[in-house]
């Protein structure tokens, strides 16, 4: 087909992206106005995107097919789309997509790879190791950056992290991966660092982690929309500290 896995694609860049009927942005209480990265440094390609979102926005667009896409905080997208084909690139953080059927496939890029479908509502979270897909309904197929394997098949109620070489293992579905559209983080048994990432897409600057606590688990149900607050209670549960370096800055340390 005209419509290829990643290395056959033509740029993004070199497409108008017109997909867009219309949004609705809802913004959270810790929002502010300007892009802060959601992990590691500045990236110039999320300020260029299509479409981003601020830490602590969450936002709604009805794509021109019909299909509908959730915007994390603190992410970004690129969005083409042709007669041939639907194209999405997650430049940045998280979103929920909802794809309609239709004879185009829909092609989904992250840094580590590729996801193809037609029909499915899945989420899609890139973070520094790898991609994390959880396919809520449908089918899709996952193919990482650097592979040479025939794609991995994907259906609901499973989920996987991919890099740019390998893909797997398969699992079920364990927790609401979408349960951040309502403002809300299920966490079991996840690492400190992981729940670090996720909270700075909902407060403006960075949260750090101390590599000695970085390992450290922890289960719960947290509200998004009170990142900060959630980030100060953390030394109740865990032997950590959090230390306010300055509004934008704060770091979980050793105890």
């Amino acid at each position: 087909t005209t419509c290829k896995f990643l290395k056959q694609e033509p740029s993004l860049s070199s497409m108008k992206p017109n997909a867009l009927l219309s949004r609705t942005v809802r913004t959270q209480p810790d929002t502010v106005h300007s892009l802060m990265p959601a992990s590691g440094g500045a990236s110039a390609q999320g300020w260029l995107a299509d479409y981003r979102t601020a830490a602590g926005e969450r936002r709604e667009l009805a794509l021109a097919d019909g299909s509908r896409l959730q915007l994390d905080g603190a992410s970004a997208i690129d969005l083409a789309y042709d007669a041939d084909c639907r194209r999405l690139q997650l430049v940045r953080g998280q979103a929920l997509l909802q794809m309609v059927d239709e004879t185009r496939p829909f092609v989904v890029r992250t840094e580590h790879g590729c996801v193809r479908g037609q029909a499915a509502r899945f989420n899609l979270r890139e973070d520094a190791d790898g991609t994390r897909l959880a396919v809520l309904e449908g089918r899709l197929e996952v193919r990482p950056r650097d592979s040479t394997q025939p794609p991995l098949q994907l259906q609901a109620g499973q989920q996987v992290r991919f890099d740019a070489r390998l893909a797997g293992p398969v699992q079920a579905l364990q927790e609401s991966p979408d349960a951040w559209t309502r403002g809300v983080l299920h966490l079991r048994d996840g690492r400190l660092d992981e729940f670090a990432a996720a909270l700075q897409r909902y407060r403006p600057g960075f949260v750090t982690c101390a590599a000695e606590v970085a390992g450290l688990r922890l289960s719960g149900t947290f509200q998004l929309d009170n990142a900060t607050p959630v980030l100060d209670s953390l030394p109740r549960i865990l032997p950590v500290r959090v230390v306010h370096r300055t509004r934008y800055w704060a770091a979980i340390l050793p105890a």
